[in-house]
């Protein structure tokens, strides 16, 4: 039995679908795919020229931010992740006049532009991206931690918090990882409810974030 993989990316308006097929089985022509598959989603809300892209608005804020990592939901190199984790900046591109142009919620066409200090970092995209938001099964949405502590699940207390579900529930796993489970084309997450219910969720879209042309 061999496995195949085939990617197709649609792009328009700053944002591309990449829809990553499940195995094959067999050999030979004529096949099918086996069954469900996660659609990962990437949103290009910012230009390599540091403008934001058709479609997109622009909200300032106060404060200053400081960019010192790749941002883990980047599929380009000179994505950042910024601090301090109480303005939510985890995915940030450098701008003009010494600003940055960050988007917190992939399916809001809003970015925010802020001020950072000393320099914009040179970072490349991780090997293995992780999703700004999800989808599940459930219909949850949810979005990816960024700093701050999380309270323990009982009878696993290496796991750790890994995205803020709007049904009341986090996503959760071990510590090296990130709360993704990528064994089968449908992704799937561990959900925690009121730290004790533990619910395996198929993962329909995952967002990440790359650069616009």
């Amino acid at each position: 039995m061999r496995a195949i993989l085939s990617v197709l990316l649609l792009a328009a308006s700053g944002l591309a679908v990449l829809l990553a097929p499940p195995s094959y089985a067999g050999d030979g022509p004529g096949l099918r795919p086996s069954g469900p598959v996660t659609s990962v989603v990437v949103v290009r809300p910012v230009r390599a020229d540091g403008a934001p892209a058709p479609g997109w608005t622009v909200r300032h804020e106060r404060g200053r931010a400081f960019c010192d990592a790749t941002s883990p939901a980047a599929v380009r190199a000179g994505i950042a992740s910024c601090s301090p984790s109480a303005a939510y900046l985890p995915a940030c591109w450098r701008s003009a006049h010494h600003t940055v142009l960050c988007v917190r919620d992939p399916r809001v066409h809003e970015l925010v532009r802020i001020r950072y200090a000393g320099t914009f970092p040179q970072v490349t995209e991780p090997a293995v991206p992780t999703p700004l938001a999800m989808r599940l099964s459930s219909g949850a949405y949810c979005q990816i931690r960024v700093g701050g502590a999380w309270g323990m699940t009982p009878g696993h207390p290496r796991w750790v918090g890994f995205d803020s579900c709007d049904d009341g529930g986090d996503v959760y796993g071990p510590i090296r990882g990130d709360g993704v489970v990528r064994s089968r084309p449908l992704w799937w997450v561990r959900e925690v409810i009121d730290l004790k219910d533990v619910h395996r969720r198929a993962v329909t879209t995952a967002y990440l974030v790359g650069t616009a042309r």
